[in-house]
């Protein structure tokens, strides 16, 4: 049970974040259902029960991958899910198609933008540059007044809340998508320490950058461990992809420094325009930082080629004591400590400040760069707004998924309570069915930022009231305090602040900028190069494409401020 709890808040937490993972399936096509067509359509109204009479018809297109869970005979066209929105809603949902993966989807969507082929009624789409071009295309909908007219108070409110999330599908005043909603937070890193090495050399854990420095050194020069080698460090992160990662984490060290800007991302500055991270000043002591850290022995010393899983290994395997990474991540990757040694604690802290007071943390998308998108003759939105509303029922804990999409598929009732368990149904499942993942947002759909909430609702010792909290209250004790610790940082997020597609600059010469950011850094970390190279890196930056690139993010954010 505890292995399956901690596979369920990593997927709930990370699948959103790395698409295109689905694997096995077919390539299935099935014929669009001619009713939908909006000529000779008969119009259809809701009766007293809020059911559409007669139904309509939304058509879709998926991912069905191995992800995909079902019992009972189903399949992604005939189960649960779509029985329930005909009989309860009114609603027909037709998939024109389906693929395997991510890759082979978002190619089938860029094919109907050359073809006659049907764009379907509504479809995901997790590609900026296919999103910028259906946008451009005038095959998708501007869906502004939809949404005025026929989002419930409480769709409004959460995209109210979360007004950024918009600015990806801006275009000349128009809402040409719907951003679908994920935790917000869930990757956001806290840090982890090694609680036994800690108590072994009587240590408190670090609140600032200063005292995180003097343990690195303890747990490099002390023997943490107790097997008589020098053998451990203090600090493990990656710098493979960049500094600022959703595991394996280092953009606290430039936060702490900084107060806002984290390398690799966009952010607003002081004039209110928008500046890239790693060329703003403070960064330099950041980088100073790490250099004159790695140069003690206190970090991975092969860092600058380790990606963000790969960089854990060092802390599995007892070698390293601190890690960045999400609140969930001591059951996976970094539970897997337990297997090299059975008494290793791991405990969650908050992430240190800057000798100023100064943080700032890597901070995920609220939807993870997840859209909806709307055929431009699509005539039902009030079927699809009344419809996202009752999915909505599963994160609000109302209507007819109080607690949770199906009985006897994701959860049943035992002795009145809900059990998440699916070998302790009444019916046991091997695995339960993941019917969450039958409706038209491919997951449930988040309210950003409440989950995180949540557990720090539980850990200040409040009775759990909904049964996401009921669950959270069965979690691992550190899990939860670790939850409320990312809940209780949420001021130091910096979110990137450019959702849009990539500019003419960036696609021309982002990558050969990104490598020189890349090489520069490691090179500067690895003591290769003196650190006033990193002035010479801004200096190249800026004329080799960076203000060419800064002006052209500018241009895209006064024009989705309009």
């Amino acid at each position: 049970m505890k292995g399956r709890r901690w596979i369920a808040v990593m997927l709930v937490c990370v699948l959103v974040t790395i698409v295109g993972c689905s694997t096995g399936g077919n390539n299935n096509v099935v014929p669009p259902d001619s009713t939908n067509s909006p000529s000779g359509e008969e119009k259809s109204a809701q009766n007293a029960d809020g059911k559409f009479e007669p139904p309509v018809t939304i058509t879709t297109a998926r991912v069905v991958g191995s992800d995909y869970t079902f019992i009972n005979g189903e399949d992604i066209h005939n189960n649960v899910h779509n029985k329930w929105a005909a009989e309860k809603l009114g609603i027909n949902i037709k998939d024109l198609w389906d693929t395997p993966d991510n890759a082979a989807y978002h190619t089938k969507i860029r094919l109907s933008l050359t073809t006659q082929d049907q764009l379907p009624d509504v479809f995901i789409v997790q590609d900026v540059n296919l999103i910028s071009d259906l946008i451009q295309s005038g095959k998708v909908k501007d869906i502004q007044q939809d949404f005025d007219q026929y989002a419930s108070e409480r769709m409004k409110q959460i995209y109210e809340d979360n007004s950024g999330a918009f600015n990806q599908v801006k275009m000349d005043g128009k809402l040409m998508g719907l951003p679908i909603f994920s935790g917000g937070d869930g990757t956001n890193p806290v840090l982890w320490i090694r609680q036994d090495w800690l108590d072994k050399l009587k240590l408190e854990a670090p609140t600032t950058i200063e005292e995180f420095e003097k343990v690195m050194e303890a747990f490099t020069k002390q023997d943490p461990d107790g097997n008589g080698k020098d053998d451990t460090f203090g600090f493990s992160f990656s710098a493979r992809n960049g500094l600022s990662n959703w595991m394996s984490d280092a953009s606290f060290v430039f936060g702490a420094y900084t107060g806002k800007f984290i390398p690799g991302a966009w952010q607003k500055a002081e004039d209110g325009s928008l500046k890239y991270g790693s060329v703003q000043p403070e960064i330099k002591d950041g980088l100073g930082k790490l250099r004159e850290w790695y140069a003690k022995g206190y970090l991975d010393p092969e860092l600058a080629a380790l990606d963000e899983v790969k960089a854990t290994e060092s802390l599995i395997q007892g070698k390293s004591g601190m890690i960045a990474a999400p609140f969930w991540a001591n059951g996976w990757p970094l539970g897997d400590v337990k297997g090299t040694n059975p008494d290793a604690l791991l405990r969650a802290y908050p992430l240190p400040e800057g000798p100023d007071g100064k943080s700032a943390r890597y901070t995920g998308s609220v939807n993870e760069g997840k859209v909806m998108m709307f055929n431009k003759d699509f005539e039902h939105m009030d079927a699809f707004f009344y419809y996202m509303d009752k999915i909505y029922d599963s994160s609000f804990g109302t209507g007819d998924f109080k607690y949770g999409f199906f009985e006897g598929y994701d959860y049943a009732m035992v002795d009145g309570e809900p059990v998440y368990d699916s070998k302790k149904f009444p019916t046991p499942l091997e695995a339960a069915a993941s019917s969450g993942k039958y409706n038209l947002f491919w997951n449930n759909p988040s309210i950003p930022f409440k989950g995180s909430q949540d557990y720090d609702f539980v850990y200040q010792g409040n009775t759990p009231e909904t049964t996401a909290q009921k669950s959270i209250a069965t979690s691992d004790k550190e899990q939860i305090r670790a939850g409320a610790l990312n809940f209780q940082m949420k001021n130091l997020n910096s979110p990137n602040e450019f959702m849009g597609a990539p500019t003419e600059t960036m696609r021309s010469k982002g990558d050969n900028l990104k490598t020189m950011e890349l090489e520069t850094f490691a090179k500067i970390i690895y003591g290769n190069e003196p650190l006033d190279k990193f002035d010479a890196f801004v200096a190249d930056w800026k004329s080799k494409g960076g203000d060419s690139m800064e002006k052209e993010v500018n241009d895209w954010y006064a024009s989705i401020s309009k």
